[in-house]
């Protein structure tokens, strides 16, 4: 037997625990026949064979992005991007330079990204300062955690209707603008959506784009491509006519890539329509790359704004009794996955404390109870910045999944959960090494939501911050944490572990692994050709690995990244 192409003189780190080390691989087709030795390889060859040469370059399986938006942030490119700062002074001067840069005649609405919580405190910020910057036109700036917004008082009256309450739609039910003291609103809410404002939008008579084209989303897949990213995941997949999108885009053979998509369920009582959902796109929209068999849900908000669900009272609640809350009772989420383990659909949860944690953890013990030998689906948790030590061997004896978002195991979310969880426990979050060290359940991914942030999706910038805990772009003050490190250093991931995570364990969630999550025979031939060799690099130099080229399905594939944020 002849094959098509032959790989030969390479460091290929497989993932394959038979052979973890290759020097050479043969291609037939879109798969992997043999994986082994240069001797080995050319012994398949015959004269009409391709040969690459790898000159010593490092290769690592196809990378998988276990939770991201990329229609979202295709959809953001019309907002208003300022610089990050923790400085309310600065935020403010920056607020006022993008409003002589963008007038009201070219921003109609003043949708700007993003402010750190933490600049306005657990009060959050009020509407009568963004009054003071700007009243031409509606405003809303972006919480950088995409859980939170503030308006001013225009953007209010605007998506106020005739009951006397502003509304925004929101992907949990419904936005939650908050009051003060008099019953006034603030401008300042939690949960609203990106594209949700539809009072705005109806007064002004314009509204932002709703559906992806190619044009518009190019420099974001070849970014991911670029990098090596083969299969991603969204985090939900916005409507219909996205979903359509990527069956189109696979079906003409420009998608590169797999497409995983989820069906959003906002609350409890929507789990029927979400499940019709599902369905729908799997008769109208299943391809060779572009599946849907998960359903999206939220069980909490963030910890920096404390709309989580804590298995202690707040540290900021003087009465000991607040333990925040969540979006749905123990016995809800039981009965949902109860319902999904009957359709044999998948649930991936947004979770954030250790509260809505430990709830997620007691609705799959109970749910698994009643199905008995009958269990079938996989949850994912995703998130889970802070875990009980009660809780930690759950995940193994329940088979949940978890997914984290390696670049914010820095200080991307600087400090403002301490006011909720209090500096001990602020102290052991984002620690998933005794997960880890206990086998193969934490996938990582990007979970980036705009432009604003979209250069951090790169998994080996991910990768740098996961080995150091520090961020280099939003470094925590290193007087008061040493080296800019974010505690506890003993939850540095080493490099095995973080590919491994990119790639087997997201591909087993993902019900892929029968296709891509290795290099091995049998498997298409999907990888990625380094310039450096990763597992020589110093942890803080990771970012500034370099990709060759990538192969995908046995095409050699040259793609180049002109994604730029402006600011």
């Amino acid at each position: 037997m002849s094959v098509e192409k032959i790989i030969l003189n390479g460091k290929i780190y497989t993932e394959d625990p038979r052979k973890p080390w290759v020097e050479a691989v043969a291609i037939q087709g879109k798969k992997i026949v043999y994986t082994g030795s240069n001797e080995g390889a050319r012994q398949l060859a015959s004269e009409n064979t391709e040969v690459i040469d790898l000159g010593g370059r490092t290769v690592i399986p196809g990378l998988i992005d276990g939770h991201t938006h990329p229609t979202t942030v295709a959809k953001t490119f019309w907002r208003v991007r300022i610089p990050l700062t923790h400085d309310k002074d600065e935020l403010f001067d920056n607020i006022r330079k993008a409003l002589k840069k963008y007038p009201k005649e070219e921003r109609p609405y003043f949708f700007c990204e993003n402010y750190f919580a933490e600049v306005f405190g657990p009060n959050g910020p009020d509407k009568k300062e963004l009054d003071a910057l700007v009243s031409d036109r509606p405003a809303r700036i972006q919480d950088f955690t995409d859980h939170a917004c503030w308006y001013n008082s225009m953007a209010l009256e605007m998506l106020t209707g005739e009951d006397g309450k502003p509304f925004s739609a929101s992907p949990v039910g419904g936005a939650e603008f908050k009051k003060d003291e008099n019953g006034e609103y603030t401008g300042w809410c939690h949960e609203a959506g990106a594209d949700g404002d539809y009072g705005i939008y109806e007064k002004l008579g314009w509204k932002p784009p709703e559906v992806v084209d190619e044009e518009m989303i190019k420099p974001l897949l070849d970014f991911f491509r670029h990098y090596g990213i083969m299969c991603m995941m969204d985090g939900f997949t916005e409507g219909d006519e996205n979903m359509k999108f990527f069956y189109e885009l696979d079906k003409a053979g420009r998608l590169g890539m797999f497409y995983e998509a989820t069906s959003i369920l906002g609350q409890p009582e929507d789990l029927e329509a979400s499940i019709a959902r599902v369905r729908e796109w799997q008769e109208k929209y299943t391809s060779e790359h572009v599946h849907c068999n998960t359903i999206k849900f939220f069980i909490d908000g963030t910890n920096e704004m404390g709309d989580c669900l804590s298995t202690q009272p707040f540290a900021n609640d003087p009465t000991g009794t607040n333990y925040g809350s969540a979006f749905a009772e123990e016995e809800e989420v039981r009965d949902i996955l109860v319902r999904l383990n009957e359709e044999r659909i998948d649930l991936h949860v947004h979770t954030i404390c250790d509260g809505a944690f430990r709830r997620m953890c007691n609705a799959v013990e109970a749910a698994q109870k009643i199905c008995g030998d009958d269990w079938s689906i996989k949850v994912t948790l995703a998130h889970c910045e802070i875990i009980h030590p009660d809780d930690v061997h759950r995940v193994h004896e329940l088979g949940i999944y978890i997914d984290w978002s390696t670049h914010w195991s820095g200080g991307y979310f600087g400090e403002e959960a301490q006011n909720y969880l209090g500096r001990e426990r602020w102290d052991t979050m984002y620690d998933f090494t005794k997960i880890i060290n206990a086998g193969e359940h934490v996938g990582f991914s990007s979970d980036v939501f705009s432009y604003q942030e979209a250069m951090r999706a790169d998994p080996y910038f991910g990768m740098q911050v996961a080995m150091t805990r520090v961020d280099p772009l939003v470094p925590l003050d290193p007087d008061r944490y040493p080296g800019s490190v974010r505690p506890p250093a003993s939850a540095k991931l080493d490099l095995k572990q973080l590919i491994h995570g990119y790639t087997m364990t997201n591909a087993i969630r993902m019900r892929l692994d029968h296709l891509i999550g290795s290099i091995e025979e049998g498997k298409l031939a999907n990888m990625v050709v380094l310039e450096n060799d990763i597992f020589e690099m110093p942890a803080e130099k990771i970012s500034e690995t370099e990709v060759a080229f990538t192969i995908f399905e046995g095409q050699v594939r040259d793609i180049k990244s002109n994604l730029s944020v402006q600011r």
